[in-house]
């Protein structure tokens, strides 16, 4: 395990994590939790990994009175399947959920979506009454073909949804002629506000009627997704960035920022900061030639399993529990949130789910207990990585290669010939995982038979 450190501003002490045996034998609570989860932002587009073209100061903020997680790691380098392995806790490979909702699908049996039979956190949530539900952004997970309501959020797990099916949207689509915009199980006849601030909007709604209960929020925004479409107003604040691509990338983040500001100032408000966890990532890495994204220091983009597709800004601020200023560099994974948001929640996760995460908690703060030791792995098609921490197996081409991560973050130096063994032990865990999983029940993939036409919605 690397070294994990806290920084005090007062001592400047660093701190070596505890063994298992310090970790709190009281499972640490939260009231309330939202999980914010950005669409398709580069590692690099955060003020807390070195951005400085434009400013991200309330998701800055979460990180600095939070914990950043620097291998933070998500189970696709695209978008659904992301949000499919983070909302179940299973490695979506093994659910059919391998692939972006799609119109074709493996038979005529299976719905355009996530299986209905895998349980969300949101339906878990629901069965124990822990706590209000809500969902406003993108969803991603079914329901766009064929129109189909049993695929809906309102019918997996969530009271509220306000935002869109599919993996994209317009921005300023004021009277939905693109038929995307719902509220609940309803298509909205109009929406006025610039769509990143319809969903702050939504989600602030959502806080002041639920402050006095229990509440689990999904902040699902659309950007920086493309369309690359962004307001006059916020175009103006970063009028200094010369590439005009990357002027209305930064306008979008900005955006966002205001928003996320904007439900931090309604936790304040509401005395509800110190009662809330927030958990911040993206659900890929960001795609340069689309949205204009930077991934640096690290290689490779969406759609790959280069870092740059995968390892993505993370951060989760847990007042009590996760110390302002820590920062770990022990692999973190998205399947890690439903039992981790799931338990501090009140809940007790049943072996018989199969989760693949782990609880966080016991794992944050100065008596924390050590990462355990853990492989990663990604599959699509025939392209896929295994991922010890150290060493980690690539095949997005022809050819496998291997890269130390600790000496050669950018992955430049491919060491599989002289480094056989290794490569031939992560090929037998990357073999030996994939027996587990099974073929993608719906997607874009021509070699999937069934199609569908998408269905008038009005």
């Amino acid at each position: 395990m690397k070294l994990r450190t806290i920084f005090c501003a007062i001592t400047g002490l660093i701190v070596p994590a505890a063994s298992a045996a310090d970790a709190p034998a009281t499972p640490p609570r939260a009231q309330n939790v939202i999980l914010i989860i950005a669409d398709d932002l580069g590692y690099a587009d955060v003020g807390f990994h070195g951005q400085d073209q434009f400013k991200t100061p309330h998701i800055d903020s979460l990180a600095a009175e939070g914990v950043q997680f620097s291998q933070g790691y998500v189970t696709e380098n695209v978008c659904g399947p992301t949000r499919a392995g983070m909302l179940t806790g299973r490695y979506q490979q093994q659910l059919g959920a391998e692939r972006n909702v799609g119109p074709r699908r493996r038979t005529l049996d299976v719905p355009y979506g996530l299986p209905l039979e895998h349980k969300l956190i949101a339906d878990r949530i629901k069965e124990q009454d822990i706590a209000k539900t809500a969902i406003f952004g993108k969803w991603h997970l079914g329901g766009e073909h064929l129109f189909d309501q049993r695929l809906f959020p309102l019918s997996r797990g969530f009271d509220e949804f306000f935002g869109f099916l599919e993996g994209a949207a317009l921005y300023d689509d004021v009277t939905n002629r693109e038929e995307k915009y719902m509220r609940g199980n309803e298509l909205v006849e109009r929406e006025e506000e610039y769509y990143t601030d319809a969903i702050g909007r939504e989600s602030i709604s959502f806080i002041e009627r639920h402050k006095d209960e229990p509440f689990f929020l999904y902040v699902a925004f659309n950007a920086p997704h493309a369309p690359m479409q962004a307001k006059a107003e916020a175009l103006e604040r970063v009028k200094h960035i010369e590439d005009p691509n990357r002027r209305i990338l930064a306008a979008m983040i900005e955006t966002m920022d205001d928003n996320i500001g904007r439900i931090l100032d309604t936790l304040e408000k509401n005395d509800l900061t110190e009662k809330t966890m927030i958990v911040f990532l993206s659900d890929n890495g960001g795609k340069p030639n689309n949205n204009f994204s930077i991934n640096d220091p690290l290689r490779g983009e969406k759609g790959t399993y280069y870092e740059g597709g995968i390892r993505v800004p993370f951060v989760i601020k847990w007042p009590g529990v996760a110390p302002a200023g820590e920062k770990i560099d022990d692999m973190v994974f998205s399947l890690d949130l439903f039992p981790t948001i799931y338990n501090a929640l009140g809940g007790e996760v049943d072996e018989s789910w199969k989760l693949e995460g782990i609880n966080l908690a016991p794992h944050l703060g100065a008596d924390a207990a050590a990462f355990p030791r853990r492989t990663l792995f990604w599959k699509t098609g025939n392209k896929w990585a295994v991922n010890d921490g150290k060493w980690k197996l690539v095949k997005e081409g022809g050819e496998m290669e291997l890269f130390n991560l600790d000496d050669d973050l950018a992955e430049s130096n491919n060491l599989i010939h002289q480094n056989p063994e290794i490569a031939d032990r992560l090929l037998k865990a990357h073999q030996k995982w994939d027996d587990t999983t099974v073929p993608p029940n719906y997607g874009w993939d021509p070699k999937l038979p069934y199609h569908s036409e998408r269905v008038k919605r009005k």
